[in-house]
C-alpha cells in the first residue's frame, strides 16, 4: 500500500507541462531546421534548373507567406482543438511536401512542394501551435519554458543544415530533399504519442490538483508548473475571482467574480462591441472568457502594430541572412565546408541564446525589455557580416548572429501572453507571427534581387541593418500591462 501511494506522489510530481516543450522542441527542431537548409541547397538546384539567386529564393518566400496567411487560423485551431492532431497533420503533410521536391524538375513543380505542401504542413509544427500549446502551461517559468521549446529551432538550425550539406555532398540536393522528408515524417510519432493527455477540449484537472484552470483549455491539466492556484487558500473559490484585468486603453476595466459582477459582464458583453465591450463578460466574440483580450480587441490596440511591424522588419532582415549566408560566404573566398559549418555555429549559440533571453524576460520589470539587447547584438553581427573576408571573422560573425537571433522565439510570444493576455494566445500570437512571415517572406527574395542587380550583398546587409534599428524603436512603443496586472488565466502570475 505503502509503495503505491509513493508511485502516486512521485508520479504527481513530474508536471506534464514539461512533456509539452519537449514535443514543442521536436516540432521546432524540425520546421526551423529544415528551413535553414535552404541557404545549403540554394547553390545547388539554381545551377541544376539553371535560376537567379532571387527566382531561387522564390520557393522559400512562397512558404513563408503560406505561413504568414495560415498562422491566424492554425492559432485558432490550437485554440479550439488543441495541438495534437493540428501538429501530427502539419508533421505528415510536411514529410510528404519535403519527399516530393527531390521529384521537381522545374522551378514552379520546387515552389509548389516546398512553398506551398510544405508551407501548410509547417504551420502545423511551427511557433504558433508549439508556443501555444507551451503557453497553456506556465505561469511564472513561461520564459524559461518558452526558452527551452524554442531551442528546438536552434538544434535543428544546427544540426539539419549540416547534415543536408553531408547527403548533398555524396548524393546530390534530390537525395538531401528526401532525407528532410523522412525526418518530418518521424516528427507524427512522438505528437501522437505524447500528446494525447493535453489533445481535449474540456477535460477535468487530475484529481487532487489546482482547480483554478478553467474548463475548455484545451490541455486538461493545470497550469503553471510552480504552486497550486488559489487552491491552497480555499478551494471553492471561483476561478478569476478578484483578478484584475489587462489595463489596455479603450477597455473597461470590471472585477471578475460575484454574482452581480458576472451579471454586468454578462450585460457589458451583449451591449458592448469591439474595444468597448468588456473583457470580463462571458467569452465569446466580445470577450475573453478568462479576462484576456480576443483577436478583435487586440487588433483595437495600437501595441499590437507596434508589436507586429516591428516582427516583420526584424524577420526580413534575419532570414535575409540566414537563406543567403552561405553563398555569401563562398562568394567571398570561402570554402563550403566552412561556410556550413558556420549555419551550424550560430544555431549552436542560438541555443544558448534562448534559453538566456527567455530567462531574461523572466526577470525584466517589462518582457519587451529583453528585445533591446537582442537588437543591439544582431546589429553588431550585421555590421562584422559587412567585413566578412576571412573563416574567422565569418564564424564571429554566426556566433554573434546566432546568440542575437534567438531572442525572438521565446521572447515575442511571452510579450504577447504579458500584453494581451492568454484567453486568445493563439489568435494573437498568431496574428503577430503572420508578420513575422510576412518579412521573412520578403527578406530572401529581396536580398537575392539587389545581389542580382549589383553583384554584392552589401546593400541588402545595410538594409538589414536599418530594419534592426527601426523594429528596435517599434517595439519600444509597445505598452505592457501595469506591474499588478497578470495573465487572465493565472489569479497569481
Amino acid at each position: 500500500m505503502r509503495e503505491k501511494r509513493k508511485g502516486r506522489i512521485k508520479e504527481r510530481t513530474v508536471y506534464y507541462g514539461w512533456v509539452v516543450v519537449a514535443v514543442a522542441f521536436l516540432a521546432m527542431f524540425v520546421n526551423y531546421g529544415v528551413r535553414s537548409t535552404q541557404t545549403v541547397l540554394i547553390k545547388g538546384f539554381s545551377r541544376e534548373l539553371d535560376i537567379g539567386r532571387a527566382a531561387a529564393s522564390l520557393p522559400f518566400t512562397v512558404c513563408v507567406l503560406i505561413y504568414a496567411f495560415l498562422a491566424p487560423v492554425t492559432g485558432r485551431l490550437v485554440d479550439r482543438f488543441g495541438p495534437r492532431w493540428v501538429m501530427a497533420g502539419g508533421a505528415l503533410l510536411s514529410g510528404v511536401g519535403l519527399w516530393l521536391c527531390s521529384r521537381a524538375h522545374n522551378l514552379w513543380a520546387l515552389t509548389f512542394f516546398f512553398g506551398f505542401v510544405f508551407g501548410v504542413g509547417g504551420n502545423g509544427i511551427g511557433l504558433v501551435p508549439s508556443n501555444t500549446s507551451v503557453a497553456t502551461w506556465f505561469r511564472r517559468r513561461l520564459g524559461l519554458a518558452l526558452g527551452l521549446a524554442t531551442m528546438g529551432i536552434g538544434f535543428g538550425t544546427m544540426i539539419l543544415p549540416r547534415l543536408t550539406g553531408l547527403v548533398q555532398a555524396h548524393y546530390g540536393w534530390r537525395a538531401s530533399f528526401q532525407f528532410l522528408g523522412y525526418v518530418a515524417l518521424a516528427l507524427t510519432v512522438p505528437v501522437l504519442l505524447f500528446l494525447k493527455r493535453g489533445a481535449g477540449k474540456g477535460e477535468e484537472p487530475e484529481e487532487g490538483s489546482a482547480s483554478g484552470i478553467p474548463r475548455g483549455e484545451g490541455v486538461g491539466m493545470p497550469t503553471a508548473g510552480d504552486e497550486p492556484l488559489d487552491a491552497r487558500e480555499d478551494g471553492r473559490r471561483r476561478v478569476g475571482e478578484g483578478v484584475p484585468t489587462p489595463s489596455v486603453p479603450g477597455i473597461k476595466r470590471r472585477k471578475v467574480g460575484g454574482e452581480g459582477d458576472a451579471a454586468s459582464g454578462a450585460r457589458g458583453s451583449r451591449k458592448g462591441s469591439g474595444v468597448e465591450a468588456g473583457i470580463s463578460g462571458e467569452g465569446g466574440e466580445d470577450g475573453g472568457e478568462n479576462g484576456g483580450l480576443t483577436l478583435r480587441q487586440a487588433l483595437a490596440t495600437a501595441s499590437f502594430w507596434y508589436l507586429f511591424l516591428g516582427f516583420v522588419l526584424i524577420v526580413v532582415a534575419l532570414y535575409g541572412i540566414m537563406v543567403h549566408q552561405v553563398p555569401y560566404a563562398t562568394d567571398r573566398g570561402i570554402s563550403r565546408n566552412w561556410a556550413e559549418w558556420s549555419v551550424f555555429l550560430y544555431g549552436a549559440t542560438s541555443i544558448l541564446g534562448r534559453v538566456f533571453f527567455g530567462r531574461l524576460s523572466d526577470r525584466t520589470r517589462e518582457k519587451k525589455n529583453a528585445l533591446y539587447p537582442a537588437c543591439f547584438i544582431l546589429a553588431a553581427s550585421i555590421l562584422l557580416l559587412l567585413a566578412v573576408d576571412r573563416t574567422w571573422l565569418l564564424m564571429l560573425f554566426a556566433a554573434v548572429f546566432g546568440f542575437g537571433f534567438a531572442a525572438y522565439g521565446p521572447v515575442i510570444p511571452a510579450v504577447c501572453a504579458e500584453v494581451f493576455g492568454k484567453a486568445s494566445m493563439g489568435a494573437i500570437f498568431g496574428a503577430v507571427t503572420t508578420g513575422g512571415a510576412l518579412g521573412g517572406a520578403f527578406g530572401p527574395v529581396l536580398t537575392g534581387f539587389i545581389f542580382d542587380r549589383s553583384g554584392s550583398y552589401g546593400g541588402a546587409w545595410i538594409l538589414a541593418l536599418a530594419c534592426v534599428a527601426i523594429s528596435t524603436l517599434l517595439f519600444a512603443r509597445v505598452k505592457v500591462m501595469a506591474r499588478g496586472d497578470r495573465s487572465p488565466c493565472h489569479p497569481e502570475g
